[in-house]
């Protein structure tokens, strides 16, 4: 039974690998935290542009808060891809704008607003750039060309939109040949340092640092999610790590559900207790399952898993403005969040995937992520 869930697991990571490959037309193994995370979102029928592979949220040493959301996934060195724009004057098309949506009175509601627009970009791939809270502009300046940083700053506010390594780190092979009974190959209990497929990745990302007065409300505590649209319409979100990747059927654990991911992507957090609990609940249950072999106490899952579907849903990074330690309290580039969320998910059975950091130093200061590739 162990290794059937186990190989129902692979499955999960060979599913989405199968969509990158159609996308990047590199290698059949890639996926990540939330990279290419639905089919609606791969190209010829979606656009990278609009697909959000992670998202931060950290204190600065400076004191400020620190917002960054990456799209472009996959991004092989060498290449240049832009933001997406869209055209409100020309025929057939729609704006596109990508947001970092803010709840700081805790009802999984947006509060404040900030959207980030591009104009067309030039012969250098160059685009202008705008930042807008709640409709009111306090940002304006330009994407940065290839691996120069063009630090944009209105005020108290500054912002970076451009190519950057991807800063999300994971042995997504080790994961694949989870059953393998050759040490070197499998994640399963590993204990030496393994390979990060996503080294030599690159990704177009979007930063601002700004005072956290402009995001909070009564207190300091705030929630924190990304989304693309392109007219009124939304194209993708995301809050905490792989929470539509794993948890949203389909995938191994609901085969025989409906497809439900585009729905997620299009969904509110304030609706996803009510629309996509039970689907996670469904998920950890047989995640859960993996630690039974070693005489795990079963009475008590059912009262963990409860607990641990309240915390991932709604799917909104939590964030307290005041603190400096990260993830599950926001989440900073450095942290861990594939060994952080494994342990968690499967009770303690798969604790680490022996990826400990990013393949480049990431810059201690703005904008932060590492140079691309």
């Amino acid at each position: 039974m162990k290794r059937a869930i186990l190989a129902a697991l692979a499955v999960t990571v060979l599913a989405a690998a199968a969509l990158a490959a159609v996308v990047s037309g590199g290698p059949a193994s890639s996926a990540a935290a939330d990279h290419v995370d639905a089919p609606g979102l791969t190209p010829p029928g979606g656009n990278l542009q609009l697909d959000i592979t992670d998202v931060y949220a950290w204190r600065a040493r400076n004191g400020k808060a620190v917002l960054a959301t990456n799209v472009n996934g996959l991004t092989a060195a060498g290449k240049r891809p832009v933001f997406a724009s869209g055209v409100p004057a020309v025929s057939k098309t729609k704006a596109v704008t990508y947001w970092l949506r803010i709840d700081n009175d805790g009802d999984a509601a947006a509060d404040v607003n900030l959207a980030v627009r591009f104009g067309k970009p030039n012969k250098m791939g160059v685009q202008s750039m705008t930042v807008t809270r709640n409709g009111a502009t306090i940002l304006t300046g330009s994407t940065s060309a290839g691996k120069s940083i063009k630090v944009n700053r209105t005020g108290a506010v500054s912002g970076y939109a451009g190519l950057r390594d991807d800063p999300f780190f994971f042995d997504l092979d080790g994961y694949i040949n989870i059953l393998s009974s050759d040490a070197g190959k499998s994640l399963l209990g590993c204990k030496t340092p393994r390979t990060d497929f996503f080294a030599k990745r690159n990704v177009s990302a979007i930063v601002l640092e700004l005072p956290a007065s402009l995001l909070t409300g009564a207190n300091s505590q705030i929630g924190v999610w990304s989304a693309t649209t392109v007219g009124s319409k939304q194209i993708d979100r995301m809050g905490r790590p792989a929470i539509n990747t794993v948890f949203i059927p389909q995938n191994p654990f609901e085969k025989t559900e409906a497809y439900m991911k585009n729905q997620f992507n299009a969904g509110q957090p304030k609706n996803d207790q009510a629309k996509f609990r039970a689907e996670v609940v469904d998920s950890l249950q047989v995640l859960y399952s993996l630690n039974d072999a070693s005489g795990d106490d079963k009475s008590d899952d059912a009262m963990k898993i409860s607990g641990l579907a309240d915390v991932l849903l709604p799917d909104i990074l939590t964030f307290d403005t005041a603190k400096r330690d990260g993830f599950l309290n926001g989440r900073k580039l450095a942290d861990d969040v594939i060994d952080a969320e494994l342990g968690l998910i499967t009770e303690g059975a798969v604790t680490t995937d022996c990826v400990s950091k990013n393949d480049r130093a990431f810059r201690a200061a703005f904008p932060y992520l590492a140079t691309p590739h």
